[in-house]
């Protein structure tokens, strides 16, 4: 083994690999970070509503940054489906 260490890109791409293969582990992702984006959600729209109301640009970035996410969420439920779909139709074939 060489003395090297593996660099955070490479290990990042590598637990992104694991996940994405695995129907149970996508699911359980998800399912994460969707409970992350509600809690998010809930967090602007209730507790930090008056901070977030007073400066618009902190209004803003967190809203953005919860849109983002929410769509990073929906992309990643998107390859799921097509993923599903992908397996059900090789299941299919044989």
């Amino acid at each position: 083994m060489s003395g090297k260490r593996a660099s955070w890109v490479a290990v990042s791409a590598g637990l992104a690999r694991m996940i994405l293969h695995s129907r149970e582990m996508r699911r359980k992702v998800l399912f994460q970070l969707v409970i992350v984006l509600l809690v998010l959600v809930g967090l602007g729209a209730w507790p930090l509503a008056t901070w977030l109301g007073g400066n618009i640009w902190l209004f803003l970035v967190w809203w953005g940054a919860s849109m983002l996410y929410a769509v990073m969420v929906i992309l990643l439920a998107l390859y799921d489906m097509l993923a599903v779909v992908k397996e059900e139709r090789e299941k299919h074939k044989e």
